[in-house]
């Protein structure tokens, strides 16, 4: 193989003197334009014969109806095969772009598949000389025949992305790296191991009904090391392709597109497109960081201050306002409105709200002015407001990672937070619940799902109750309080050295949740939330794998045991340091946050129970567990009362219905307390953990990386069978 990569050229001679279609093609390359668009090497090549594969039929019906042109008994008889191996031919490609252009074909006809390839495109790569390059169009990504497995090798002289990674140093460390050469981000991988190629595009998203990524790669040879670049895409084609009369722009990007070289079959295309709108076709077909709706508060009236200069699309607007809400209508500036939105008119303007309450319903709930970016959305619910900040999900995750724990915790901890807070919310825009369920009128989170059958009531919470928004800012989501906590560069350093890194299993973006401490054992998914299994989101030991196994926790004799002791865990670990650094102040308030305890007269229970639910079973006797998960919190429990009894759960219904905020967590045992005469005063609830222990757990992450694991290993660690992908 490797002579033939050695002489290249003298094969191409070879076959252009014996096929004078070929020769033809290749010498009106002489013929092609080429112009520069920008300082970053940005160019458009006029090639009047890239019409062919710029207008290829590539819906299924339509390649079905087609002989395929890469299969041997299809292809003109001039055109010569090499055998690479026992699985590829190269041939030459006759309908070139590039100075030198060939194929290399699978000899099977089968799907255009990267899985099927790369192994030997890394290996073609290592043995190319210099000045070559080979890449790989995916069969929703530019490539002509999706249904034959195919790469393509040519010329890489004016090729912009190939020369900026030939001028710029190759990667420090073995590891992917991002650059955004052209206005999206590219992933750069450097040497010839096939299994790190492989785990950088295993890890990219898969939309439904498709069978790999959406992308282009590319591999050339420097001096000896091998450099991959990997473009992630959405859209095969942009919307100017399918517009009509002047708006109509005959670009469908492939490969050579993708690296900086546009080629347009058309001259009037090639004389008017502007840097401008070639950086526009590129938003349209690769992944785009989205905007998200965040829900902030809700309230009969809201006070709020504009920093700076905005606009209502009326005129430009500053300073302190207030706007109330009545009958499904907004009052504002002596105005009535169905919604109002300000959008900011420059750079660094800013806007605060007044009395946001935090911690909803829990025990640190407190109200305090916040000030954010982005825009400012206002909408009724009934006769409440509704704010609602609209902005970059890369600048929400900033917050996010430091209204959930402070920017002073350490950096690889940092980074993983980044990484889980993305996913999430990611992974909520992409829902097939969205919109799926309502908000009360005062816009307070309604049940997601309940069964309320006879004297069983099971109801959980997640997002999918918010229509008017995507997520809400409080715990109920994940904590977003603007720009008020971020109070170092760390939080905005660990967001941007993870730009667009999602979570994936199998494929698919990763519902990566979190709480604050586990207590020892992560819980599983179906425990909380709907019953469907997540195999990322099981419970697992928090702690090194020298520990011993599991317990059995669902077991009531066990789960006593496990609660009533202290084992040795990476959430029972943290020092006093460790926690200053990482939780907020409001967090550090609670200090058990691994084990903790509760004691209620029978009385004070009752009450609670009584207010919180609006059941009425008379004084409680007795609180039994009925199932447990795998870390010990109840998600059944049985109350019984002197009149009836009642079954309730899930886990947050159980922590709710059981205290004035919130219990720290579902796990825990019950002791029934007496009295000298045996007669019952009361409850002390022994309990472990904060929150609901699905997935990361903060406070042991927080501790993984101040013993020196890296982000990866704490992802690793918390969300088994996870690869990093890329979303945008």
């Amino acid at each position: 193989m490797q002579d033939i990569f050695n002489h290249l050229g003298t094969i191409l001679e070879e076959q252009l003197r014996d096929w004078p279609a070929a020769r033809e093609a290749f010498r009106n390359l002489e013929k092609v334009q080429t112009r520069i668009l920008s300082s970053s090497g940005l160019a458009l090549q006029h090639n009047p014969a890239r019409i062919i594969s710029t207008t290829a039929r590539i819906k299924p019906a339509e390649i079905a109806a087609r002989s395929c042109f890469l299969c041997e008994d299809c292809r003109p008889k001039e055109q010569r095969s090499i055998e690479l191996d026992d699985r590829f031919y190269l041939l030459v490609n006759p309908y070139p772009i590039l100075r030198e252009h060939f194929c290399v074909v699978s000899r099977e006809h089968r799907p255009q598949l990267f899985r099927d390839c790369y192994v030997e495109m890394l290996s073609i790569a290592s043995r190319l000389e210099p000045g070559y390059m080979i890449f790989y169009n995916g069969p929703r990504s530019g490539a002509s025949a999706p249904d034959h497995l195919h790469m393509q090798i040519g010329r890489a002289e004016g090729i912009p992305l190939v020369d900026k990674l030939r001028l710029n140093e190759p990667p420090a460390s073995d590891g992917p790296v991002t650059i955004q050469p052209f206005g999206f981000p590219v992933t750069v991988i450097k040497g010839s191991d096939p299994a790190r190629l492989w785990e950088c595009v295993s890890g990219m998203s898969i939309y439904d009904g498709e069978n790999e990524p959406r992308m282009n790669v590319l591999s050339f040879n420097r001096d000896g090391q091998v450099i991959t670049a990997i473009i992630p895409r959405g859209k095969h084609r942009p919307d100017c392709y399918y517009a009509e009369g002047t708006d109509k722009i005959m670009v469908s990007p492939g490969a050579v597109d993708m690296f900086g070289l546009v080629i347009t079959p058309r001259k009037e295309d090639f004389d008017r497109l502007t840097e401008r709108q070639v950086l526009d076709i590129y938003r349209q077909v690769t992944p785009q960081q989205p905007c998200i709706k965040v829900g902030v508060m809700a309230a009969s009236e809201i006070r709020f201050r504009l920093n700076g200069s905005y606009t209502d699309g009326r005129g430009i607007l500053e300073g302190e306002m207030s706007v109330t809400a009545s009958g499904g209508m907004l009052f504002w500036n002596g105005m009535q409105t169905g919604s109002l939105t300000f959008k900011p008119d420059g750079n660094g303007s800013t806007f605060t709200l007044h009395d946001v309450t935090i911690g909803i319903g829990f025990h640190w709930e407190r109200k305090e002015d916040q000030t954010f970016s982005g825009s400012l959305h206002f909408i009724p619910e009934g006769n409440m407001v509704r704010a609602v900040n609209i902005l970059p999900v890369e600048e929400y995750l900033t917050s996010v990672i430091s209204s959930e724990m402070k920017p002073t915790a350490s950096r690889e901890f940092l980074r993983a937070h980044a990484v889980i807070s993305r996913s999430w919310v990611l992974a909520q825009l992409r829902s097939p619940y969205r919109n799926a369920f309502v908000t009360d009128g005062a816009g307070v989170p309604a049940p997601s799902a309940h069964d309320h059958i006879l004297n069983r009531i099971i109801k959980w919470y997640d997002h999918d109750q918010h229509t008017q928004f995507d997520v809400c800012a409080d715990d109920h989501c994940q904590r977003y309080q603007g720009l008020t906590r971020i109070i170092s560069a760390a939080a905005q350093a660990a967001v941007k050295d993870t730009f667009g890194q999602t979570l994936v299993f199998d494929g698919h973006l990763c519902d990566a949740r979190f709480s604050k401490c586990c207590g020892g054992v992560t819980e599983q998914f179906e425990t909380c939330w709907q019953d469907e299994h997540k195999p990322y989101l099981s419970a697992l030991r928090d702690s090194s794998v020298n520990e011993g196994p599991l317990p059995d926790l669902t077991d009531e004799e066990n789960a006593r045991k496990w609660i009533l002791s202290e084992p040795k865990s990476f959430c029972n670990s943290a020092d006093g340091n460790i926690l200053a650094e990482s939780l907020n102040g409001y967090d550090l308030e609670t200090p058990d946050y691994y084990r903790w305890r509760v004691e209620y007269t029978v009385e004070q229970i009752s009450d609670i129970f009584r207010r919180k639910t609006g059941l009425d079973i008379g004084d409680i006797v007795d609180l039994r567990p009925v199932r447990r998960g795998p870390s010990g919190r109840i998600c059944e429990l049985e109350i019984e009362g002197k009149d009836s009894s009642v079954t309730i759960g899930k886990e947050l219904e159980i922590r709710r219905a059981l205290s004035e905020s919130h219990l720290f967590s579902s796990a825990f045992t019950v002791e029934r307390t007496t009295d000298e005469n045996g007669i019952l005063k009361g409850f002390v609830l022994h309990g472990a953990g904060w929150g609901h222990g699905v997935g990361l757990c903060q406070i042991g992450a927080a501790v993984m990386s101040a013993k020196g694991y890296t982000y990866r290993e704490i992802l690793r660690h918390y969300y088994p069978g996870t690869t990093l992908g890329r979303f945008y």
